[in-house]
């Protein structure tokens, strides 16, 4: 709980930082207005790297993988136009899985991050390609056994938490700035500022896997994304 109520507390202060600087930046701008521009979507697939993941030490043995995957998108609405660079608010979320080598009873042992978040874009240059992102994040992880042999509903949850976190990223519109260019590739890059606590077994399915602490999950999770926007 007190790891939580800090990723709040730091999430709120890089937002409010952000929203400061944007207001000055806007307020000094005798020529900003609202955009008139639509609703900016993007979906994207993600690669993630968690050390604190791959760093635990289950009873079991064996340890996650060093890379996961999963498929996320957002939705944003543009607030402000100023000299060089848009503001646009908006929402996004992912779903992230990373794979195991740890023995388990079923087939396989899986860490599943879900998480949303309420974001902001500030969008730079004459072209607006690159955008520097932040946004505070409600994360759901579990890490549970999954039968995929023969009955693939199957499944065990040893452990789940919950937690919220602030996070800082960027894109790059690929073709931006282009006749037409309005949709086209992006490809981005995050870092989640976690902190889940001490990771155990809630749970026993025959035999104990985690154990009472298999470690802090307190490291940041870095995203790599290629997507589509328009």
């Amino acid at each position: 709980m007190n790891a939580t109520l800090h990723n709040l507390r730091y999430g709120i202060l890089i937002i409010a930082a952000s929203l400061i600087l944007i207001d000055t930046a806007v307020a000094s701008d005798d020529a900003a207005e609202a955009r008139t521009d639509g609703m900016r979507g993007e979906i994207w697939l993600a690669v993630t790297c968690w050390p604190g993941l791959g760093g635990l030490q289950p009873v079991a043995g064996g340890s996650f993988d060093d890379v996961g995957y999963g498929l996320g998108g957002s939705l944003h609405w543009p607030l402000k136009s100023m000299q060089g660079a848009d503001v646009l608010l908006g929402v996004e979320g992912a779903v992230m899985v990373t794979g195991s080598d740890i023995p388990v009873l079923l087939d396989e042992l899986l860490a599943r991050d879900g998480y949303i978040a309420a974001s902001a874009k500030l969008r730079l240059g004459e072209a607006r390609k690159v955008s520097l992102d932040a946004g505070l994040a409600y994360h759901l992880l579990d890490i549970t056994q999954l039968e995929t042999d023969y009955d693939s509903s199957a499944e065990f949850q040893s452990w789940e938490e919950s937690t919220i976190g602030p996070f800082l990223g960027m894109t790059w519109d690929l073709g931006a700035g282009k006749p037409g260019g309005d949709s086209g590739l992006t490809v981005g890059a995050r870092v989640h500022f976690l902190d889940f606590g001490a990771v155990r077994d809630e749970d026993v399915l025959a035999s104990v896997v985690l154990g009472r602490d298999a470690g802090a999950l307190d490291n940041p999770m870095f995203e790599l994304q290629l997507g589509y926007r328009w």
